[in-house]
């Protein structure tokens, strides 16, 4: 008790300082004894602390130990609490106690630090958090760290230098440049939505689709005819043939589109993570510094994945799960409610938000999902295979029928001419063939950029590489917006990007493999373990080569270089907590037409 006494004093200061609880910070400076210690002596009321720390733990010390004396004696008047059996029922009820109170009583999901962001304030989200426990999780992940090879795979100073090579475009502005490695005022790019009318503020709809894989998508080449509403829609907009999400689960692919930061090793589920707990680079905290409301509106609960604790701390200001839908069509007692519920309730909101302003909304859609419960009787002819592939088939297809639905509703609605839609896949699933390895059928997801009276309805197909990474910057130089950010990827529309495209992706789990996609080619590394390079194709039926690391080795040592520079900067920025955009960072940024507004400004 006395050591945890003096830990919370700490902190105090520790907070002061770095306006955050106990992370892993301290770890780094238990590095520098000497030189930390020093500090901390000559910078801090080090002796005033310590005599409020003895004036309090030494009374509790002495009084606790004289209670344990009097309760736990053998011989002592009142109820013999010494005898064994009592004392292994007293223990082992204490320890359920606690477990009971550490998992946050009886819930779906035991207690995450992101359960503690219920404000706007950061201050109050902060001071809800608990400072051992984020400490103590800081120790584990850096002493069962599964990142170590990644991190030092080359000088950092070198690994940063690759990385704003591949990410970085001719005419972005570097910012901070010493501190922060990505952070950019963006290249102008005027004009990319000719139908836009001056002082006519753009809505943002970002809507990620469970499991809507390429493979299946008939405006990709896919003959099973399961997503006849998304071909229609791609023909009336900007769909990026060759896109990749960037991981194999939901959570992967919401951060990655969101916040546009990859998906590392060990850090496959960062939202529940400790190191989630900074400032991100985020699209909805980006767009609200624009005045812009947020909306996220979602099948199922909020807390699974640590949602609503992730993206309130990242500028989401609402939050539509199952609980707040009524008079719905489905509601499946474990999903929630079905993908057309969500849909309709979104075009009540957008309809109310455009009348106050601008807004940026997500919607992530649940019911392509196994088991694939869906409403009874389906909105078309069920489709019967004989096999395994049937739920899938028709959970693609409802989920499909659902979006054209939504988008028949909305283009009767006055919000709709002055909204950019972007339609994605979370991520895909696997198939035969698996393509490669790495088992690209799991990554290939379609990335459609829709808005007919802003884009034009003359249909573009490009083979651009595409990572879901791409999605922030590309939405800002559609907007027009050059609003400092920090994305790990690139705006796709640039008339700058002259190469193929990139993708860094790695699937779910265990597995230590982090994949590389330049072109039609991918790299598959894993430490301690020699790369893989092939080279595929995404037609129907798709095609690989052999392993080429023998026939083209210098391809494969250059793009292995590019791989292990960008992993390892990222993971080097996340653990120093450099990966979003600084409070001073200049935040006001220039448009045709005058000036955005800024929730914060400054100066470079």
């Amino acid at each position: 008790l006395g050591g945890l006494l003096l830990l919370g004093l700490a902190e105090a200061e520790f907070y002061r300082e770095f306006q955050a609880r106990f992370n892993g910070l301290v770890y780094e400076y238990l590095g520098h004894p000497v030189i930390v210690g020093g500090m901390i002596w000559d910078g801090y009321p080090v002796l005033p602390y310590l005599l409020i720390w003895a004036a309090a733990a030494l009374p509790l010390f002495f009084g606790i130990g004289w209670l344990s004396r009097r309760l736990l004696a053998e011989g002592t008047p009142g109820p013999r609490l010494g005898r064994f059996p009592l004392r292994i029922a007293g223990g082992l009820l204490l320890a359920v106690l606690m477990v009971f109170a550490i998992r946050g009583g009886i819930q779906n999901e035991p207690l995450r630090w992101g359960d503690a962001f219920f404000s706007q304030h950061a201050f109050a989200n902060h001071l809800a958090c608990n400072g051992f426990f984020t400490l103590a999780r800081s120790g584990w992940d850096k002493i069962y760290s599964k990142q170590e090879s990644w991190a030092k795979a080359m000088p950092k100073e070198k690994a940063l230098a690759l990385t704003r090579e591949m990410v970085l475009l001719p005419g972005d502005e570097p910012l901070q440049a010493g501190e922060y490695p990505l952070l950019r005022r963006p290249a102008p790019t005027p004009g990319l939505l000719p139908g836009r009318k001056p002082g006519r503020p753009v809505n943002v709809v970002v809507i990620l689709m469970e499991s809507f894989s390429g493979r299946f998508t008939g405006a990709l080449g896919s003959p099973d005819g399961l997503t006849p509403d998304f071909d229609r829609l791609a023909d009336q907009g900007v769909l990026f043939e060759r896109a990749f999400s960037s991981g194999t689960h939901t959570h992967q692919g919401v951060y990655s589109s969101l916040t546009s930061f990859p998906n590392l090793p060990g850090y496959e589920y960062l939202m529940k993570m400790m190191e989630a707990n900074q400032e991100f680079s985020s699209l909805p905290m980006l767009l609200d510094r624009q005045g812009y409301q947020t909306l996220f509106l979602y099948n199922g609960l909020f807390s699974w994945d640590n949602k609503e604790g992730f993206f309130r701390q990242h500028g989401m200001e609402r939050f539509i799960g199952t609980e707040k839908y009524e008079n719905v069509a489905f509601r499946d007692p474990v999903w929630g409610v079905s993908d057309q519920d969500v849909y309709h309730r979104a075009n009540e909101e957008f309809r109310a938000m455009a009348e106050k302003g601008p807004f940026f909304s997500v919607i992530l859609t649940l019911s392509n999902h196994a088991p694939f419960n869906l409403p009874e009787p389906l909105p078309f002819p069920r489709i019967v295979t004989g096999d395994d592939r049937e739920g899938r088939h028709n959970g693609m297809r409802y989920a499909d029928w659902a979006l054209g639905e939504f988008f028949r509703q909305a283009r009767q609605e006055d919000y709709f001419r002055d909204t950019l839609f972007v339609v994605t896949g979370d991520h895909a699933f696997g198939g035969n063939p698996p393509i490669t390895p790495m088992g690209l059928s799991r990554f290939h997801v379609p990335l459609l950029f829709y808005a007919p009276s802003l884009l034009g309805e003359t249909p573009r197909r490009l083979q651009t590489v595409a990572n879901q990474v791409d999605i922030i910057p590309s939405i800002l130089a559609l907007l027009d917006l050059r609003t400092p950010h920090q994305s790990w990827g690139r705006n796709l529309f640039s008339p700058a990007l002259k190469d193929e495209g990139h993708a860094v992706i790695k699937p779910s789990g265990g597995e230590d493999q982090v994949a590389y996609i330049e072109g039609d080619y991918i790299l598959i590394q894993a430490p301690r373990v020699k790369p893989e390079l092939y080279r595929f194709s995404l037609d129907f039926p798709p095609r690989e080569s052999a392993n080429l690391l023998r026939s083209e080795p210098e391809r494969a040592a250059r793009m292995e270089e590019r791989l292990q520079a960008f992993v390892e900067t990222a993971l080097v920025s996340l653990r120093n907590r450099k990966i979003g955009v600084p409070a001073e960072a200049p935040l006001v940024a220039e448009q045709e037409g005058g000036a955005l507004s800024a929730a914060a400004a400054g100066t470079n």
